[in-house]
Parts: C-alpha cells; sequence; structure tokens
C-alpha cells in the first residue's frame, strides 16, 4: 500500500522528516499569529518550503517542485507585491483585536483536535497504491478521477487571492 511505503520513507529519513514536519508548522503558527502581514506571508513560505520537503521525502520529486513553483514563488511573491502595493507596512493590532486573533487561535486548535482522529482512523483509497505514478499520470488522475475536487481548491485559491487582497487594501483606523 502506499501508506505502507511512505511511512516506510519517513522511518528511513528518520529525524529529517520530523525537521520537515517541524518547518511546516512552524511556519504555519508563525504565519497565523505574526502581527505584521509581510513577516506572516514570509513565514508561511516558510511552511510551504517544509511542505515541500516533505513531498520530497516521500518520494514525490514532482509535487515537490510544483510546491514550491507555484505556492512559494508564485503565491507567497504574489501576496508581498499586493501587500507593497496597497498600503504601508505597520505592526498589528492592538486590544480587542488580540483578543480575536486568541479566540481564531482557539477554534483552530479546536478544529485540529477534532480532525486528528478522524484523518488518523481514515482508509485510504487503493487507487494511491500504485507505484507507477508520472507527470501524465498524475494530470489524467486530477483531470478525470478527481476534476471536481482539483476545480474547487482552485475557486479557494483564487478566493484566497482576493481576500488577500481586500485585507491588503483596507484603509488604516484613524
Amino acid at each position: 500500500m502506499l501508506e505502507n511505503a511512505m511511512l516506510e520513507n519517513v522511518r528511513v529519513l528518520g529525524s529529517a522528516a520530523w525537521v520537515f514536519v517541524a518547518l511546516a508548522l512552524i511556519g504555519g503558527a508563525l504565519a497565523v499569529t505574526l502581527p505584521n502581514i509581510l513577516h506572516a506571508i514570509f513565514s508561511l513560505a516558510l511552511s510551504l518550503v517544509g511542505v515541500a520537503l516533505l513531498f520530497l521525502a516521500l518520494g514525490s520529486p514532482f509535487v515537490a517542485a510544483m510546491q514550491v513553483l507555484i505556492y512559494v514563488g508564485g503565491i507567497s511573491v504574489a501576496m508581498v507585491f499586493a501587500v507593497m502595493f496597497a498600503f504601508a507596512l505597520r505592526e498589528g493590532p492592538a486590544g480587542a483585536a488580540r483578543r480575536r486573533r486568541g479566540l481564531a487561535g482557539a477554534a483552530a486548535l479546536g478544529v485540529f483536535a477534532a480532525l486528528g482522529p478522524l484523518i488518523a482512523r481514515a482508509s485510504w483509497s487503493p487507487h494511491f497504491a500504485r507505484n507507477d505514478w508520472t507527470v501524465a499520470a498524475l494530470g489524467r488522475a486530477l483531470l478525470q478521477h478527481y476534476n471536481v475536487v482539483f476545480e474547487a481548491l482552485s475557486v479557494v485559491l483564487l478566493l484566497a487571492i482576493v481576500g488577500a487582497i481586500i485585507v491588503a487594501r483596507r484603509e488604516p483606523p484613524q
């Protein structure tokens, strides 16, 4: 099974895989907690590099390369440009906004705590157990079996970019 092959790759890598996981988690945590939006974007890029390293460790160099090119190279740079063009950088919110951030963090931890056991118990599709994944096979799988999911992810990505632009263009309070 693919799950066993992935676990074997992680076992072979040992502590290096845990460094990649830590890099992704720390970058993600910093991305949602740093008050300066530019620092948060760089932390997101760090997290995405950690995810790309995990893909590489799990034996998927194409997905790792696409992760770096599209998300780290493209999306992160687009977010930096949107922020730089929209307004001058300033320090983050104080008071009530900090409390809302704490509540959002607690809600995120609650969702993670609820979904973690479900993900751990999930039985993964044997469709992924093949070892002959090529770029062409990946493209066929995305556009034949998972086209709705693929398109939904593209809409989510578009909404994230539009949301980043709206947040970046918001006028600072007087």
